[in-house]
């Protein structure tokens, strides 16, 4: 299965390559600003969630400021929004690839996760700056984002792979994934803190696998204590989640051509 699982990154990896430049410039083809849309569209969540939960509901955030303990949670959380509403019509938006060319069809949707990724690396990048004006340090802890980063990527190509697979079948599942994220985003501690949700539902909402990656991110970037424990059940969850669905959409690829 490993074999298998690096296939793609190894024999196919110049498709890989050149599907993820395709799906980048694609994306900001004929648009006026072009990658300027990678900072504006998080800026503006961040303008009009700020406004809402810092001044009319006022958050506790640990004596962080409003606008970087938010941006904290809310970059995360748009990359999977993104991953996800993409890669879940990947299979069918390339039907005509699927029909005419063999290759390993899960590398659409990991050219899907590595463009989205390039938005997110650029959008970090305004975090610090934001960290920077707010006199937040930066210290080596900052350098836990990267296995963080890596439990998120599990993830997110687990469900890109589970949610494109199921699309294939039924069309409507692009539409329950819309609706799954805008609930998930208010099961996720992104416009508030953790200590908020009250202690006797704790343990359940902690089964959310983004709790403890954008909880951990948090930790990482400002320095505070980590909940080792919920980040290894998002390491576990992840994990499981991907083998589950990388084994579906193996066992379902075979169909894929008449189907699409």
């Amino acid at each position: 299965m490993l074999k298998e699982l690096a296939t793609p990154f190894l024999t196919h990896k110049y498709l890989l390559f050149q599907l993820t430049q395709r799906s980048i410039k694609a994306r900001y083809k004929q648009s006026i600003i072009g990658y300027a849309w990678v900072l504006i569209n998080p800026l503006a969540q961040l303008l009009v969630y700020t406004f809402v939960f810092s001044v009319i509901f006022k958050f506790p955030t640990n004596n962080i400021p409003y606008p970087v303990f938010l941006f904290a949670g809310l970059l995360p959380w748009i990359y999977m929004q993104n991953v996800l509403a993409s890669a879940t019509t990947s299979l069918v938006d390339n039907a005509d690839l699927i029909r005419k060319v063999y290759f390993p069809r899960e590398i659409l949707i990991y050219s899907v996760v590595l463009s989205k990724t390039v938005d997110f690396v650029f959008a970090l990048s305004l975090l610090f700056i934001f960290m920077v004006v707010y006199h937040i340090p930066i210290g080596l802890t900052t350098l836990y984002i990267i296995p963080l980063f890596i439990i998120q990527i599990i993830l997110m190509s687990g469900l890109s792979l589970f949610f494109s697979t199921f699309n294939l079948f039924y069309r409507d599942i692009q539409y329950l994934v819309t609706l799954l994220l805008l609930l998930w985003t208010y099961l996720t501690p992104v416009v508030y803190a953790l200590s908020l949700v009250p202690e006797k539902y704790i343990s359940i909402y902690k089964l959310n696998p983004m709790v403890g990656i954008i909880e951990g991110y948090r930790s990482a970037l400002f320095n505070l204590a980590f909940d080792t424990g919920t980040i290894c059940w998002s390491l576990i969850i992840s994990v499981f989640i991907f083998v589950i669905s990388y084994i579906f959409f193996k066992k379902s690829e075979k169909v894929f051509a008449d189907i699409v």
